[in-house]
């Protein structure tokens, strides 16, 4: 029985070991010893702790599994063979499993932070459980096989230490191990971990409350919990330091009243195109000719910015005109755009197509809840390349304009999935050279990324080039037909794309501009073209269609963005992710958690992107005190007051 026992106890401190390897890589130990000393301790106690942590359930449940076996088979497991394939395999292959499944999720968690600058959150989260999730990564053949072969190297990795936890189990080193782990066993384990907890939280705690100085620190430990003990420290006669952290709570009230309007005579028609990753800098007369021509004679807003950094919150924001962090709200009650019941209503002939699914992210539920499902098709699950989609949704698309019912006005929104990572494209559409053949998900690293990121990025270049060539397909549809006269055409990136210029590939990591800003095109028949070099977001787009549309309602009533045909200008703009938004005016950005999710405090940087730290964050916080009382309103703008109905919609 001691034998087999330290069998288990040598096992587990290998794997622990491993484990802190794991974890290790994204910790800023050496920055954090530079900085503070104080966060340095806390730091090492965190990534101690959280590293028993992580194993904690594999542990239990290859105790659990000892003690059901000897339980059942009534047998004395004190001579029991520890050869994998005799006596106790079940046992063996629990602890083998359980462990393998724990570490492969903390490479799984590394690999994901050196590559896209975030751990695993409800955004990995609901893109593995959402139907259509997986599928949008572009992962192919040879990506699956490297994550099985990745998968069995960690399972094979558990069997050899188990193997050599127990050829090591009689030695010096093992004994004496068994020995400290038997005087401190029992209580006295139970109560320093006990304390451990304890400690390492309470400190959290009474930090965030005065100083907010570990909350960055904290951040960099995998899943760490955050705590607060506000009532108790506020008891204890502490001073409180400012609350950053933005709490949005309650009902929806949106619109705040019933949107009326007086139907235009001759309404228009309007054309909804909306890309994957398209950034700002690839509308040029390079990369996308035929877009750059219409360009110019349309409205071009070259300081554009998405409302998030990830496709659920740009879609969001640009067809409901605030900011993305009402996501929540609007899905739990499956709440569609005003924009559309306003279209429904003026009997506008409507179809929706994507080259990915309506329902990951979940628009389905979210922006388009109020459309039938035989209005909108998506392709995803076609079987072909994103590409492939788009040239056949631009088909479908062309020939509903063609069958439509000329009598009445119609409105399609497109969404494109060529420029989506991997990055696909046919032969007719490379400008770009060298270009990566292929990317296999399973073996990328950052030095990799470094390596081969301009062939990577010539992918891209290409993709958007066939998104361009999409996009020639229905200008010249319009002009053969002559619906320049009497159709609004939209062209827009859900957000951008980043190539490493600041650390990290693709998006949902961070809010730097090449992540951001995408293109803005709107044109308008009969509006003289122009050129529009002040801050835009995509909240901007519906408070300047609805007015067109003849809603006579203040634009208030259902969006916190501004008219661009009007002349109005804006000082700030909001861009969201999961749990965090980014305030951004002409001098800053200013990243802040939201609902107390993110384990994100206060981040400081340029409008360029220069990370501000110290007293020059400081001074800048300071001086946009009047703004964060703005963000709050805005943020509760749409939250319904206690004991008032909700509106709804209608005309007049």
């Amino acid at each position: 029985m001691a034998s087999l026992q330290n069998t288990f106890r040598l096992f587990f401190l290998f794997t622990f070991t491993v484990v802190l390897y794991l974890v290790a890589g994204a910790i800023p130990f050496a920055t954090t010893w530079q900085e503070n000393k104080w966060a340095f301790g806390f730091l090492c106690l965190a990534y101690l702790m959280y590293a028993a942590f992580y194993l904690m359930p594999a542990y239990v449940l290859t105790r659990l599994s000892q003690f059901i076996l000897k339980v059942n088979s009534k047998k004395d497991l004190t001579h029991a063979d520890l050869s994998l394939f005799k006596a106790q395999k079940i046992v063996y292959i629990v602890a083998v499993l359980s462990t393998a499944m724990t570490t492969l999720l903390l490479y799984a968690n590394a690999k994901l932070f050196s590559l896209y600058g975030m751990y695993i959150n409800g955004f990995v989260l609901n893109l593995v459980m959402t139907p259509g999730g997986v599928e949008s990564l572009g992962g192919g053949s040879a990506s699956d096989i490297g994550f099985a072969l990745i998968a069995l190297a960690f399972v094979l990795l558990q069997v050899a230490l188990l193997w050599l936890a127990g050829r090591l189990s009689h030695t010096s080193f093992a004994l004496a191990y068994a020995a400290f782990r038997t005087q401190f066993s029992g209580w006295k384990f139970a109560l320093v971990s006990v304390l451990s907890i304890v400690i390492l939280h309470m400190t959290f705690a009474y930090d965030c409350f005065t100083s907010n100085g570990l909350a960055v620190v904290a951040e960099s430990v995998p899943f760490y919990q955050t705590v607060s003990s506000r009532k108790l420290f506020k008891a204890l006669g502490v001073s409180q330091k400012h609350d950053t952290t933005l709490r949005v709570k309650g009902k929806l009230n949106y619109p705040l009243n019933p949107i009326t309007f007086k139907k235009p005579a001759k309404p228009y028609n309007i054309i909804w195109l909306t890309s994957e990753s398209w950034r700002a800098d690839t509308l040029n007369e390079t990369i996308m000719p035929n877009a750059w021509q219409f360009a110019k004679q349309s409205t071009r807003y070259t300081q554009n910015y998405s409302t998030g950094n990830g496709t659920r919150a740009g879609v969001f924001g640009m067809l409901m005109g605030m900011p993305a962090s009402y996501w929540f709200q609007f899905m739990q009650e499956q709440r569609g755009a005003a924009i559309i019941d306003v279209m429904r209503q003026q009997e506008y002939q409507m179809r929706f197509y994507t080259s990915a699914l309506f329902s990951y992210p979940e628009f389905d539920k979210t922006v388009f809840a109020q459309v039938p499902a035989n209005k909108m098709q998506a392709l995803q699950n076609s079987g072909k390349h994103g590409w492939e989609n788009d040239q056949q949704n631009i088909t479908d698309l062309l020939h509903f304009i063609d069958k439509r019912d000329a009598s009445k006005p119609f409105f399609t929104f497109m969404f494109f999935e060529s420029p989506h990572a991997r990055y696909y494209f046919p032969p007719e559409a490379v400008i770009a050279k060298p270009y990566r053949d292929d990317l296999n998900y399973a073996t990328l690293s950052k030095t990799a990324l470094r390596a081969d990121i301009v062939p990577i990025k010539n992918r891209y270049i290409n993709s958007v080039h066939h998104l361009d060539m999409q996009f020639g397909r229905v200008f010249d549809y319009m002009q053969k037909n002559n619906l320049q006269d009497n159709t609004i055409v939209i062209l827009v990136g859900d957000h951008g794309e980043e190539f490493m210029e600041h650390g990290f590939w693709g998006h949902n990591s961070t809010f730097v501009d090449q992540q951001v800003r995408t293109p803005l095109v709107i044109y308008m028949p009969k509006k003289a073209a122009a050129e529009v070099n002040q801050l835009t977001s995509h909240a901007d787009i519906v408070p300047t269609l609805m007015p067109l549309l003849g809603v006579t309602n203040p634009k208030a009533d259902y969006s916190i963005g501004i008219n661009l045909f009007t002349g109005e200008t804006r000082d700030h703009i909001y861009i969201a992710d999961w749990d965090r938004l980014a305030y951004v005016d002409k001098d800053a950005k200013i990243v802040q958690p939201v609902n107390g999710k993110g384990a994100f405090m206060q981040k400081v940087s340029t409008r360029q992107d220069m990370e501000l730290k110290g007293a020059e964050a400081k001074a800048v916080i300071a001086t946009k005190q009047a703004s964060t009382a703005q963000i709050m309103r805005d943020l509760t703008h749409f939250i319904k007051p206690k004991n008032k109905a909700k509106p709804w919609a209608g005309n007049q």
